[in-house]
């Protein structure tokens, strides 16, 4: 490992936020509204990477212009293919806006940690955050009650687990599939390192 754990406490941290708060905002807003809003992320990172330390990237102004047309042109195709009228709620463009935030963090931080050492190796930032982002999960889980709900259904999510039938991962709340799919992600990136 050539990053300090601190490094992938923040990396972690943002990444479960981001995850958390587009997940949590579908119950404020419909899945067109969230789109919409989430299709500016590119906006998001381009302007980010202007002021974070160790990038600090300048656009031309003819990429912004394509990043605006692109934007533009994600939500009025959002906009035609939805079958409902868009649903806001005040909470939920706060968390969505939260969300998008935190993306542009994301993607320019592992740039930065890659720049800063170039020895970074993606199975180390995947593993890393991994590990990290595990123990973030439980308070929120505590918080809305999903971790009882994972505990008493423990017995049939493990019958599905030796069948490998995954579509019970569809009826469990969004933190409680997250770390479903982190401790997924720790173990296959465990057998990888080993191989």
């Amino acid at each position: 490992m050539v990053n300090p754990w601190k490094t992938y406490v923040k990396l972690s941290a943002v990444l479960m936020g981001s995850h958390d708060l587009t997940k949590g905002s579908l119950a404020f807003l419909n899945y067109p509204v969230q789109l919409m809003f989430k299709s500016t992320k590119v906006l998001l990172v381009m302007v980010m990477g202007a002021f974070i330390p160790g990038l600090r990237r300048k656009y031309p102004a003819h990429e912004y212009v394509s990043a605006i047309l692109l934007v533009l042109g994600l939500i009025l195709f959002t906009l035609a293919d939805a079958q409902t009228s868009p649903s806001f709620s005040v909470i939920g463009v706060i968390m969505v806006i939260g969300a998008l935030v935190m993306d542009s963090f994301l993607g320019n931080l592992q740039e930065v940690i890659f720049n800063m050492n170039p020895e970074t190796t993606q199975m180390e930032m995947l593993f890393c955050s991994t590990v990290v982002g595990l123990p973030l999960l439980i308070p929120p889980m505590v918080l809305t009650g999903e971790v009882f709900e994972a505990w008493n259904s423990c017995s049939e999510v493990m019958i599905c687990l030796c069948s490998l039938d995954y579509h019970w991962l569809e009826e469990l709340g969004c933190s409680l599939r997250s770390l479903f799919m982190r401790v997924i992600l720790l173990f296959s990136s465990a057998v990888s390192v080993n191989n």
